[in-house]
């Protein structure tokens, strides 16, 4: 599976785009606005979403596209919107929107082989649009005039059973799409570190004939064998790998990420204002439900949280150090609180730092800002620093601490021995071409790639929040964009990928899924008011059922394209490990020769840490393309199993001979 992670990309494209469209259309239909600013809305919507048909379309009815079509069509969409925010009188979002313009045109005139993700950056800008001008003039999130405020229950059920749904349904795709195994030697690597954490060490001991072990991540250093990369996630997954099954530790984070969006969601909500006139506890109940559903089922998320990889624990992190921060800049907290939400914020800012450096480095600076920023403004209280502070304090120590023990220094980690182990990976930068800035943040991927989460709707409904929450953008923003263009200038994010989806983006579904939350719960709500003033049962439920339709049909359009793809990926990769089970092997050696399931020699080493699980019914090995000196030296390390040969690309057979 490569780029772009589906059989049919047009197909999947045209789901997304269209089916956000419609998710778009149901927030202006739904929003207090006049029947002009609808209709010129509504209109921009669709030439967005559509604008890549345009050429084909117009040939198909004998005219003649000429050569800026395109580009034109995407500059009307936008300038639509600006028309619509005039004619709706909203002075400051119509100047937005037309200085919005001037890049959008200049970047149609530059990117090349972007076609799909230009139009996508259009009908995101229009969610922007549409948000701003939804922040007045729709009772979304305004109580009918007859209820009383509401006290909020406790969630706890909520949560826990979000929590659990969501790991539930990361396992089922974990056992019957993924089939349990890893899809890359980096899964591979994480899982050697989290077994070396489970038996207490901070590395393992190399052994005799290490040359033919040789895993691709895991590094050797003054005889010391650790993974390169940082303890976060291994650490995480330490405990599941104890009780053997390093399979659970994916859904299992998915299942905090789900928890952490909906927290998050319902933090969102409950912060918009006015201050004397917060939503209804139903209106915030249905925000922590939907970010919960949109993050859990979102389709190459999804993926990735039935897998080994760290990419949704660091969500789920950056979810929680978000709402540690709404939490602690909450006037009136009491002093437990804010020492148990401080204490989460620093944790799960350090180890998300110390699962994914840049990741975590780059959103953790959005997030200081705008702790400095509340901080200044006297919105926290001194245990409320304190207690951040002392818990990742604490918790960068231990990560620090581990580093030392594996590479003999301070404040390194064993990304620093990529140039001598694997010079290909090595990091580098250089200035992308018009046709690689896609790769930064990849809007017509990612459009599917992460479908029910949609960045339009996303878009629109943080650009309604007021109140504290509005900080949530702002810091969103500030780590989130940085971080793409840092992905834009790293050679190594513009090389086709294998695995999971565009997953080094994966930390943009907690925006996405909180934006779409807090624009869908409103409108969930008032299609089950009926004293709604001035609304008819179709203009109540109509919006929702159309909302609804969207992401249900886009997700059953998307999915079918990419799953069966990661499917078959983990199955070839994972060739030797069936064939081994199929056998039934005990107390063996398997030697595999080269090209033997098609991927890398060094991807077919799965083992344990052979000195702290020395009793592994079989230890996996590759010949390095000299066999005989490989079954001389596995003899001799390993007297009493059995040399068994492997090879083979679509089906690994095994043999007693060569």
């Amino acid at each position: 599976m490569r780029w772009p992670f589906t059989s049919d990309l047009s197909t999947s494209f045209y789901a997304a785009q269209t089916c956000a469209a419609l998710m778009l259309t149901a927030l202006v239909l739904f929003g207090r606005f006049n029947r002009a600013t609808r209709s010129l809305l509504v209109a921009g919507i669709w030439l967005s979403a559509l604008a890549t048909l345009t050429p084909m379309t117009l040939e198909a009815f004998a005219g003649k596209p000429g050569p800026h079509l395109f580009r034109n069509t995407l500059a009307c969409s936008v300038a639509l919107g600006t028309v619509a925010a005039f004619v709706e009188r909203r002075p400051l979002v119509a100047l937005t929107s037309l200085l919005g313009q001037v890049p959008l045109w200049k970047l149609v005139d530059y990117l090349k082989e972007s076609d799909g993700d230009l139009a996508a950056l259009h009908l995101a800008w229009l969610g922007l649009v549409v948000g701003l001008l939804a922040r007045r003039g729709t009772d979304a999130l305004r109580r009918v005039e007859h209820e009383r405020p509401a006290t909020e229950g406790s969630y706890v059920v909520h949560d826990i059973a979000v929590f659990l749904g969501a790991t539930a349904v990361a396992s089922l795709v974990c056992v019957y799409v993924l089939d349990r195994r890893d899809g890359s030697a980096d899964e591979v690597a994480y899982t050697f570190q989290a077994a070396t954490f489970a038996k207490g060490h901070a590395y393992a001991q190399a052994g005799r004939c290490e040359n033919y072990l040789q895993s691709y991540w895991v590094f050797e250093a003054s005889g010391r064998l650790f993974s390169q990369y940082p303890p976060g996630w291994p650490l995480f997954m330490a405990p599941f790998v104890w009780v053997r099954a390093a399979w659970l530790s994916g859904p299992l984070s998915m299942g905090l990420m789900a928890c952490g969006i909906a927290r998050l969601s319902r933090s969102a909500m409950r912060a918009f204002g006015p201050h004397d006139a917060p939503p209804a506890a139903r209106t915030i109940a249905l925000a922590g439900t939907w970010g919960a559903a949109l993050s859990t089922f979102a389709a190459t998320i999804l993926l990735n949280g039935a897998s080994r990889f760290p990419h949704v624990y660091v969500a789920a992190l950056y979810a929680f150090s978000l709402e540690g921060l709404l939490q602690i800049a909450t006037p009136g907290l009491s002093r437990a609180r804010q020492v148990c939400w401080g204490a989460a914020l620093g944790t799960a800012s350090v180890m998300a730092v110390a699962s994914r450096p840049a990741d975590g480095a780059f959103v953790g600076f959005g997030i200081a800002v705008l702790f400095v920023y509340w901080l200044a403004r006297g919105s926290m209280g001194w245990r409320a620093v304190a207690a951040p502070a002392a818990a990742g304090g604490l918790a960068g120590a231990v990560v620090l601490v581990i580093l030392r023990l594996q590479l003999g220094k301070w404040f390194t980690t064993g990304y620093s021995l990529q140039p001598i182990v694997q010079p290909w990976a090595t990091m580098k930068y250089s200035t992308p071409t018009e046709g690689q800035w896609r790769f930064g943040l990849p809007l017509s991927v990612g459009s599917y790639c992460w479908w029910p989460c949609s960045l339009p709707l996303g878009l629109a409904g943080l650009a309604m929040l007021r109140g504290r929450a509005r900080g949530l953008p702002v810091a969103m923003g500030l780590g989130l964009l940085p971080y793409f263009g840092f992905l834009a200038f790293l050679e190594y994010s513009r090389t086709p990928e294998f695995e999971y989806g565009p997953r080094y983006h994966s930390i943009i579904v907690v925006p996405m899924a909180v934006g779409c939350a807090v624009a869908l719960a409103g409108l969930t709500r008032a299609a089950f008011e009926r004293s709604t003033a001035g609304r008819s049962a179709l203009a109540r439920g109509g919006p929702l059922a159309l909302a609804i339709f969207a992401v249900v049909s886009g997700w059953l359009r998307v999915v079918p394209l990419e799953w069966p793809l990661a499917s078959e990926h983990v199955r070839r990769h994972s060739g030797l490990d069936r064939a081994i089970e199929r056998a039934n092997l005990k107390n063996a050696v398997v030697l595999a020769s080269e090209g033997t399931t098609g991927f890398a020699d060094q991807d077919l080493p799965t083992n344990y840490p052979l000195d702290l699980y020395p009793d592994q019914d079989v230890i996996k090995t590759i010949d390095r393309g000299e066999p005989s000196a490989a079954v001389e030296c596995l003899k001799s390390a390993f007297p009493g199993r059995r040399i068994l040969y492997a090879s083979g690309v679509s089906e690994v057979r095994l043999s007693a001979s060569p």
